[in-house]
């Protein structure tokens, strides 16, 4: 009797510590899951920058939660003759854009910060003159978190900024006059037949001014100054050499006002605008990739 007595006492102190057990359990296993939920990377602005980083040590780490529109002036510590990849993120439905700057140029197109992929913008970019010129414009439309980095590449580049014409003005028939360019002047050759594939878009569209021919490297650009009448409607288009992979036009008014840029990456780009008042306007074309001929007119409308 005393065995089987001490028997059931032992059998209900066993069922008594399974039990036990068994309730925690549940919460083990739910701790378990909240540490892997914990352990689990978030998707944030800085993580999807540091995602695409790599090894790279970046030269500028800038990150801003906003409740309201906002704009700021970076600065990054740059190095002449180096090219550089700038790197951003931002959640949510806001619209933040990154823009480098020279001077107050605009150095190629601005970058959109958020996408529909959930990844990192990206945007490559070399300097090529004095580095203390350069500052990032990042703008927010409304609030927003971002994060935004500027990153070294393996890639240099010569430091003399090509600049052709700098300042001068293309010749245009005088006032008054009914003379037009001929569209892609009077060669049949690769340049000029694009120009004239961009002007059978605009039918009755005629050469204001003549075309001219550079020769460009990567980063060299044109830039002159053109008088535009009012109340008409013109288009700067540069065509190039197949080994040209992308050109960047900007048109400026009389009060140095951007007024156009082409918005695609391709050889051949245009620029249009429709004028209000006369004056002398100014435009550059700019190799953003690749590098040879380029072909440049201005035209206009009838």
């Amino acid at each position: 009797m005393l065995a089987c007595a001490a028997v059931r006492v032992i059998d209900a102190i066993t069922f008594a510590a399974l039990g036990a057990s068994l309730s925690l359990l549940p919460r083990a296993v739910g701790a378990q899951d909240a540490g892997a939920r914990d352990a689990a990377p978030e998707v944030s602005p800085e993580s999807l920058v540091i995602a695409l980083r790599g090894g790279r040590v970046p030269v500028l780490v800038h990150a801003r939660r906003t409740r309201a529109a906002a704009t700021e002036a970076l600065h990054p510590r740059l190095e002449r003759g180096r090219c550089y990849e700038l790197a951003g993120a931002a959640l949510g439905a806001a619209q933040v854009r990154a823009q480098v700057r020279v001077r107050d140029a605009v150095e190629g197109p601005a970058l959109p910060l958020a996408n529909s992929q959930g990844t990192a913008a990206r945007q490559r970019f070399c300097v090529t003159e004095a580095p203390e010129l350069y500052r990032v414009d990042v703008e927010a439309w409304s609030a927003a978190a971002w994060h935004l980095e500027v990153l070294p590449l393996d890639e240099r580049v010569a430091t003399a900024r090509v600049v052709v014409d700098a300042g001068a003005e293309v010749a245009t028939p005088e006032a008054g006059s009914a003379a037009r360019f001929p569209i892609g002047g009077a060669a049949s050759d690769y340049v000029s037949a694009q120009l004239r594939q961009v002007a059978a878009r605009r039918p009755g569209a005629t050469g204001l001014t003549a075309m001219t021919r550079h020769t460009l490297a990567t980063n060299g650009m044109i830039e002159q100054t053109v008088t535009l009448p009012s109340n008409r409607c013109v288009e700067v288009v540069a065509a190039a050499v197949p080994s040209v992979g992308d050109l960047v036009i900007e048109l400026e008014d009389p009060a140095r006002h951007r007024v156009a840029q082409d918005s695609t990456h391709r050889g051949t780009e245009s620029a249009r605008f429709c004028t209000r008042y006369s004056g002398l306007y100014r435009y550059r074309v700019r190799v953003f990739s690749g590098g040879g001929e380029v072909g440049v007119q201005v035209l206009i409308d009838p």
